[in-house]
């Protein structure tokens, strides 16, 4: 009796043990790391402005960061855009000296689940780096499905977009 339950006590143990190797294996070959850990990832609304102003410095396609129609109050000028182009034009911002944008600041003034304040504090700097424009602008964002977007800016003084 004590030989057969030594026998069925390897052989339980050896089971266990390839069905774990398995079992590790398959998980590993089978998980997408990088998805998974974006997924776990929740941007801020600070980030998605963050990545905002690097692809604005970087003159790339911006359409992306907003849901339209946008709202923008330019020192008092009210305008709504339904597409960025007739919002922000890069050859005319560089017409006025610009080369890129420097954060000075920026803050969440205000967050919920689905809605955002975040304030910027930037400057315009040239081809010397000299400082030619500082300015705030405050930001309204929308999550739509998971992602923040912008849906109004308010700047505080009248700031070139090259319109």
């Amino acid at each position: 009796m004590i030989e057969i339950a030594l026998r069925f006590g390897w052989l339980a143990q050896s089971i266990v043990l390839v069905s774990t190797v398995i079992l590790v294996v398959y998980i590993i070959t089978s998980e997408n790391w990088n998805t998974q850990s974006n997924t776990h990832h929740r941007e801020t609304p600070n980030e998605a402005i963050k990545r905002y102003i690097l692809d604005f410095n970087s003159k790339k396609e911006l359409d992306g960061y907003f849901q339209f129609p946008i709202m923008v109050l330019n020192n008092g000028k009210k305008s709504i855009h339904e597409k960025i182009s007739t919002f922000i034009n890069f050859e005319g911002i560089k017409e006025t000296g610009w080369e890129y944008s420097f954060v000075n600041s920026m803050d969440t003034v205000s967050e919920l689940n689905n809605t955002a304040i975040v304030r910027l504090n930037f400057s315009r700097l040239n081809k010397s780096n000299e400082k030619y424009l500082r300015a705030n602008a405050d930001y309204t964002l929308i999550k739509e499905n998971n992602k923040w977007l912008i849906s109004s800016v308010i700047i505080d003084s009248d700031v070139p977009m090259g319109v």
